[in-house]
């Protein structure tokens, strides 16, 4: 068999769940081709993974407008430092993760030098911003989605894309969590993994759990942070309310938990696969609000809702997301009842639409198999567990 030549692949991915979702991808790689050099913005998770970190992007974390205005600065130096490396090493190829706003002028970069794109967790185009697909077609050789709607929009707009699947399944304590009937009494409260969303969200959960625990004192109260820094954070909200946190293992929280409030974005979906009830909360800059509002078209803020067609877990948003709005909801889905009994059957239906593991494993062999033989080589993969490229 002929030896395999090196292969140099840049990755850019810029928030926390991107940073675990890459570095997922960035080990099967690494396993089917430990000879390729791999480097990129990123995080200590693919960092851990094998990658060498040029900039912790990850850490950074900002979205919306006012927040991004904050580090404009920095953003600048990052694309001149991206420029000069797409120029100078000339990868084989440029992996991007999520992070839209970063990741799309990075695409349209590389496409100017020539360099290959592939694209692994799509932009919502669903949800707004939909003339962006025009921009992904000019400027992304291959999207690699993890939602199974998604897939058919590439397409149609003659983009190839593959639906991988979606890699929050190839965790294993997420495979196979324990029955609901096993939970005890146990509150999570999950806002999110950015400052600033901690910042705004924190302090309406703390205040619930505050008022949920008055009612029922023998409840414990549990919270994850993706670093000590948030960890912190959480803490300095929290105050005086008995609180465990825990870093970097939202999993043991979730199995658990018996129900939450969490933060919208992918925390709702790991809480959803997790068998977990909840209430989607979510408050942000209210520029960024006004923005937002003019701008998204879709019915529900939740990827839960919004990938089971409709709402099956409650969502309180900006000024509605107050403890006594919260309160009510919070007691139906700790207690048992009818309420609970719904949701429950509802996210396990919203499991099994999901399917199986391997997201991250499919997305590496479509990468791997782009990157040897050319794009356009590779035809979908929908259904397939994966192997060894």
């Amino acid at each position: 068999m002929q030896k395999a030549s090196v292969k140099r692949l840049f990755f850019i991915a810029g928030e926390p769940s991107g940073d675990l979702h890459a570095s997922r991808v960035i080990s099967a790689i690494i396993e089917r081709r430990p000879q390729w050099a791999i480097s990129g913005f990123g995080g200590v998770q693919m960092q851990a993974a094998g990658m060498e970190l040029r900039f912790n992007l990850a850490a950074m974390a900002v979205m919306g407008v006012a927040e991004v205005a904050r580090h404009l600065g920095t953003l600048r130096r990052l694309f001149g430092e991206l420029r000069r490396t797409l120029t100078q090493e000339r990868p084989d190829a440029l992996v991007l993760v999520d992070y839209p706003g970063f990741n799309l002028r990075a695409a349209a970069m590389a496409r100017e030098l020539g360099i290959p794109v592939y694209y692994f967790i799509s932009p919502q185009i669903w949800a707004w911003k939909k003339r962006r697909i025009h921009e992904i077609a000019r400027t992304v050789t291959r999207m690699l989605v993890i939602l199974p709607f998604e897939e058919p929009l590439y397409r149609q707009a003659g983009i190839a894309c593959d639906y991988v699947g979606h890699p929050l399944l190839d965790d294993p304590m997420l495979s196979s969590p324990p029955p609901a009937e096993e939970r005890g009494p146990v509150l999570a409260i999950l806002p999110g993994s950015r400052e600033q969303e901690i910042r705004r969200i924190g302090p309406v959960m703390v205040e619930t759990a505050r008022r949920y625990i008055a009612r029922y004192p023998d409840t414990k109260v549990v919270s994850a942070a993706v670093n000590r820094e948030r960890a912190e954070q959480i803490r300095s909200i929290a105050g005086d309310l008995p609180l465990e946190i825990r870093i970097k293992d939202m999993e043991s929280v979730l199995h658990e938990t018996r129900g939450a409030l969490v933060a919208s974005g992918t925390a709702t979906l790991q809480t959803a696969l997790a068998g977990v009830p909840m209430v989607v909360v979510y408050r942000m800059h209210p520029l960024t609000f006004l923005l937002a509002a003019s701008l998204v078209r879709v019915p529900h803020i939740s990827l839960v809702n919004l990938l089971a067609g409709r709402e099956i877990v409650p969502e309180k948003i900006q000024a509605g997301a107050r403890p006594s709005a919260l309160l009510p909801i919070l007691e139906s889905i700790m207690q048992p009842g009818s309420a609970r009994d719904r949701m429950l059957q509802d996210l396990q239906a919203l499991r099994n639409q999901l399917g199986g593991p391997g997201a991250s494993v499919r997305a590496a062999e479509i990468i791997i198999r782009e990157v040897e033989h050319g794009p356009g080589k590779t035809t979908g993969h929908k259904g397939d567990q994966g192997g060894n490229a």
